[in-house]
């Protein structure tokens, strides 16, 4: 099943991408509604996850522009927003979703969302490798070699994934510490008069926007560790094909110079064999054409002798 991610966040994309994965679902990602509509224009799409909250074209009217059009009328949309609330998912049924996720959702309403809907799954095809020939030393190193690729890359994403954890974890403890914080504020505002009170709660805006200033700019610097990371696994894969490269090609040119070396030599030992055989074969020869002369003379000693006594 391929499902289509869109949020203008590009950690939000990675930690719901991820569990997306986990439920053995095909993620394709867009950070717009506009680019959402231009992907699903134009590949195989099953499911949508669309963030309510974008610059441009928001997830509402992406949700209604996909619901309202005979063509991809068929593709369930379910909205993922950080707000709850009955408005919301009313606004969200009017718009054609089939529900609504809080981010970051817990597995089990992910699993809940999943199997409500009944769409063909979409099952990767695995490309077969052919096999090398018996003896075919560089194909064999190949195969390790990329092999070693692989778990380095696999070791990087590992990485990537427990940085991810880790942030998200840290957020999570500062959305606590300020609710926390919040709590005693709201108990004693119950108590003052009026005029404090609003002196109270304009402080409370302040700090609130605070708040959201330093999450904001934690997670600006999520995504440039994200984007740093993914350049480090590209250039870490790269030197690794090329260093296997050249030590596959310097073991076949080993081969090819060690393949010259024992054709020469046999070169050599079938010339002298043909050499000795040359030799043996004028022999033989000689000895065949001696004893001809000997018939002869024998023959015309006979006829001599023959012809003495009979004449």
């Amino acid at each position: 099943m391929k499902a289509l991610l869109v949020d203008d966040s590009k950690a939000a994309r990675f930690a719901m991408g991820k569990l997306l994965k986990d439920q053995g679902l095909e993620v394709e990602m867009a950070a717009s509604g506009e680019e959402a509509l231009d992907k699903i224009a134009t590949e195989p799409i099953n499911i949508v996850f669309m963030d309510q909250s974008m610059p441009g074209m928001g997830g509402i009217a992406a949700t209604r522009a996909i619901t309202s059009n005979e063509k991809t009328a068929h593709i369930p949309v379910v909205l993922c927003t950080g707000n709850e609330g009955e408005k919301l998912e009313q606004m969200a049924a009017e718009a054609g979703a089939i529900g609504v996720l809080t981010k970051p959702p817990r597995e089990e309403q992910l699993k809940q969302v999943l199997s409500s809907i009944s769409v063909e799954e979409i099952v990767p095809a695995i490309e077969e490798i052919e096999e090398q020939e018996a003896g075919a030393a560089p194909g064999v190193e190949m195969d390790a070699v990329l092999a070693e690729v692989d778990k380095l890359v696999e070791g990087v994403r590992r990485q990537l994934r427990e940085v991810d954890q880790a942030l998200q974890q840290r957020i999570e403890e500062i959305s606590r510490a300020a609710e926390q914080g919040l709590q005693p504020l709201q108990a004693a505002l119950d108590k003052l008069d009026d005029r404090v009170a609003e002196k109270v709660k304009e402080q409370m805006t302040v700090d609130s926007s605070n708040q959201r200033i330093q999450l904001e700019a934690l997670r600006q610097q999520v995504n440039a560790g994200l984007d740093e990371m993914e350049e480090r696994e590209e250039r870490l894969r790269e030197t690794i094909l090329r260093e296997a490269q050249e030590q596959i090609l310097a073991l076949v040119d080993r081969k090819i110079a060690l393949l010259k070396e024992n054709m020469i030599e046999s070169q050599e030992e079938i010339q002298t064999r043909m050499a000795a055989l040359e030799a043996r074969t004028a022999g033989i020869g000689k000895g065949l054409l001696g004893k001809a002369a000997l018939i002869s003379v024998l023959a015309a000693a006979a006829a001599f002798a023959a012809a003495f006594f009979l004449g």
